[in-house]
């Protein structure tokens, strides 16, 4: 167990060094490390991007799954926890699943920043759940070093700002009248509609802050979408509507599926469009993608409080 804690603070370290120039850092309180394990992940597999109260929980890839020799299935999701009001790095969540019989551990791991008392209680949650489940330390153990030792070592590779998740000036945000504004135009307390995931219907959102990011060339993915039922009552001499989004590769748009970067749509994906016309989200179809469409000095991103807004009547979601 000791060979295991000293493990986690040479990862942790490490992980520091690096990080601490890719986006604001803070270190977590012990009344907020507190708060975080006790936020709900109702569904690990589909909630890759969480919001409650002062947090954000954001995992972009797949959970880490071991089989051991006892024939039970162990799982690992891990989140970067985001401080909401200023998107300060704070630390990771990892869940800890075992499937069949639904155990579930949620270890907040902090970063170097962290209060003191913060780690004392690490250590005894680390404790706690090798107790509750064998093999619970070794699966924490093989996630950290691939994480943070993977990073760490691309740390002199060309780095990118993953916090730049924005549009362009000219990119029409769908406000709650029905019109459209640029969202150079819009401002923090603008009414702008979201999509409502569990009604499937449109709703009100308030901008609660309007980010701008300048001073390089940001690159734009480009796509267009087709609505498929247009599609197939075409004929070979008709046109149909068709939408085109442009945003920073990694900027969320949601999708049938979930969420997904701009940059990793492929043709044929389908992505969640709004119809002003009846009021509803259907599905529009990926046609086709363009990476590096073009360079702009200036880009924008909206904060909701509803965590989603559309862009060009795309559902995109705001990090």
């Amino acid at each position: 167990m000791k060979k295991l804690l000293i493990l986690f603070f040479t990862f942790l370290v490490s992980f520091a060094s690096f990080s601490q120039e890719e986006t604001e850092k803070g270190g977590i309180t012990s009344a907020d490390f507190d708060a975080v394990k006790k936020l709900t992940i109702k569904n690990p597999d589909k909630d890759t991007y969480v919001k409650q109260g002062n947090f954000i929980l954001d995992n972009e890839n797949p959970p880490y799954v071991f089989k051991f020799s006892d024939g039970i299935e162990r799982r690992i999701y891990l989140y970067k926890i985001l401080e909401a009001t200023k998107m300060k790095d704070v630390g990771s969540l990892a869940i800890f699943t075992t499937p069949k019989d639904g155990k579930r551990i949620a270890l907040c791991i902090p970063n170097p920043l962290a209060e003191k008392e913060v780690w004392g209680k690490y250590i005894d949650d680390l404790k706690d759940g090798e107790k509750a489940v064998m093999g619970f330390s070794s699966c924490i153990a093989f996630v950290l070093a691939k994480e943070f030792s993977g990073v760490a070592l691309a740390a002199g590779d060309k780095k990118e700002d993953k916090y730049e998740y924005c549009f362009p000036a000219d990119a029409k945000v769908k406000m709650a009248d029905g019109t459209e504004k640029d969202i150079a135009l819009v401002k923090t307390g603008d009414e702008v509609l979201s999509f409502n995931s569990l009604s499937e219907k449109a709703e009100m959102t308030k901008v609660e802050q309007v980010q701008i990011h300048s001073g390089k060339q940001f690159e734009l993915v480009q796509i267009t979408l087709t609505d498929p039922a247009n599609a197939l009552t075409a004929s070979v001499n008709s046109t149909f509507s068709s939408i085109s989004l442009e945003a920073t590769a990694n900027h969320p748009v949601m999708t049938a599926k979930g969420q997904s970067k701009m940059g990793n749509l492929s043709v044929g994906d389908e992505v969640i469009v709004f119809n002003p016309e009846n009021q509803t989200f259907n599905t529009y179809k990926v046609f086709t993608t363009k990476i590096n469409a073009r360079k702009v000095g200036k880009v924008y991103n909206l904060h909701t409080d509803k965590d989603n807004y559309l862009i060009n009547s795309v559902v995109v979601l705001e990090k």
